[in-house]
């Protein structure tokens, strides 16, 4: 089994990605579309800190299960900064108006598997509410899984 976390960006890629599968004999069995407000999404983004010490420590101040102590990392206690692109609100403006675009941006490389999803019943499309907290929507996943 494996997972794939931002992939595909848009339609085109969707569909390259099922030729493929199929081509190789191989199914896609579960897509998950987990939908956030875009404010929460942005305040999400902007509340993202990355360590000093080890860009694998998430941090974020929005998120209560991965908060920072203080100025600090929650992990280790290095100090935090932020990626200037996370603070730059046109940048995620921008990031946010491709994501969204259900024509030729990431909604639509969803949407291409959800209809394919009605239409042939092969895959399970799994739609969860993103604005919880961490593990609310993971318990959410796990009982629709």
């Amino acid at each position: 089994a494996w997972l794939i976390d931002g992939f595909p960006r848009n339609k085109n890629q969707a569909i390259k990605l099922d030729e493929s599968l199929k081509e190789a004999n191989m199914a896609l069995d579960i897509v998950i579309e987990i939908l956030l407000d875009r404010e929460i999404a942005k305040n999400r983004i902007m509340g993202r800190r990355l360590c000093v010490n080890d860009n694998n420590h998430p941090n974020n101040i929005y998120i209560d299960a991965i908060k920072p102590d203080g100025d600090q990392c929650r992990v280790c206690g290095g100090d935090l900064k932020t990626r200037d692109d996370d603070q730059d609100e046109d940048a995620i403006d921008k990031r946010h108006s491709i994501y969204y675009d259900t024509d030729t941006g990431t909604m639509a490389s969803a949407y291409y598997f959800r209809d394919l999803a009605a239409k042939e019943g092969s895959i399970k499309y799994i739609t969860l509410d993103g604005s919880p907290g961490v593990q609310d929507v993971t318990a959410e996943l796990v009982s629709k899984l």
